[in-house]
């Protein structure tokens, strides 16, 4: 893996984030020479990378910061629940369908020898199993309409591209990922920061779960993910890969495990007057595997890695995403 890496000048498009932290650390061990673009510096990177505030909708910022480039890492994405999707579906599908097409012009006008796409788990159709193969003939659940078909639209241009031109592009569909520098907004993010953002708010040791508890769910950390996409990068396989544990884990178990921290000190309300989404949804993850993929970490331990992360940096991560939001 390291000389496939080292003194390789190598673009991360949403370096800050969740995963693209956790990525960029892992390059700069290997030897890679990193830039990074996004929004905000995270002041955790390493100091010797190359960081570039962009505003990647603007296609010569693409050209100029893909220039002399050898491999893209294309993380940048607009994040956020199912609900926030409905509420504003045109700040989710206008900015990715943007910055996915110019970026990837950019890589092609500059012949980047490895391009990789980072597309999501809501591209999928609700099915208990998620199969890679099993995408275009489905659509887009409703809860991730916009959102979903910007991705899979980010897809077809990956598809296009490659087609047209023969270049080294992949496609990757990371399941429900959670890690530090993730959106911990209560209203707005995914289950888990959203159930540890709601355990720290909580004034009378008293936590509403909405649904039962009983839906099953693929989860997988922040640094998984980044060792799946280092991997795949380096294969280079010709089709979408599923980035996931394969596993299904129950929210009651999520719950159990986030107040296992606090030392089992709240009471769980569970509100069955609300939806708790689908029952099942598992990434069926075989071509993972089949590359070489193992997975390394603990659940419980990475859940209280990230709570622990949050209450160091609570303020932060709040003043972060709503600053994030209002551009």
């Amino acid at each position: 893996m390291k000389n496939f890496y080292k003194n390789k000048k190598i673009l991360v498009t949403g370096g800050s984030g969740m995963i693209g932290s956790s990525l960029v650390k892992k390059l700069v061990k290997l030897g890679a020479k990193v830039t990074v673009v996004s929004l905000e510096l995270n002041r955790s990177l390493p100091k010797n990378i190359i960081f570039k505030k962009v505003d990647l909708r603007n296609l010569q910022n693409c050209i100029k910061v893909t220039k002399k480039i050898d491999y893209v890492f294309h993380l940048a994405g607009i994040k956020g629940s199912p609900l926030m999707a409905k509420k504003l579906p045109y700040k989710f599908m206008s900015p990715m369908i943007m910055f996915n097409t110019n970026i990837i012009e950019a890589a092609k006008i500059n012949k980047v020898k490895r391009f990789m796409y980072t597309s999501s788990i809501g591209v999928y159709e609700p099915a208990p199993i998620l199969k890679e193969k099993n995408v275009w003939e489905t659509f887009p659940s409703k809860n991730d309409w916009f959102a979903g078909w910007a991705k899979r639209i980010g897809e077809l241009t990956i598809e296009a591209c490659k087609k047209e031109t023969g270049m080294n592009m992949t496609i990757v569909r990371p399941a429900n990922v959670f890690g530090p520098y993730d959106n911990f907004d209560e209203k707005t993010a995914m289950v888990i920061p959203s159930l540890i953002s709601k355990f720290f708010n909580s004034k009378n040791n008293q936590v509403e779960v909405w649904g039962d508890g009983s839906n099953l769910r693929d989860f997988i950390y922040s640094e998984d993910v980044a060792d799946a996409m280092l991997l795949v990068m380096k294969k280079n396989p010709n089709f979408p890969v599923n980035i996931g544990s394969g596993n299904g884990v129950r929210i009651k178990k999520i719950v159990t495990i986030i107040n296992s921290y606090f030392g089992d000190k709240y009471k769980i309300n569970w509100n069955t007057n609300f939806p708790g989404g689908d029952k099942k949804r598992i990434m069926d993850i075989s071509n993972l595997k089949k590359l070489g993929f193992k997975r390394k970490s603990l659940l419980k331990k990475n859940i209280h890695n990230t709570i622990e992360w949050f209450k160091t940096n609570k303020k932060f991560s709040l003043q972060r995403y709503n600053s994030f939001n209002e551009k």
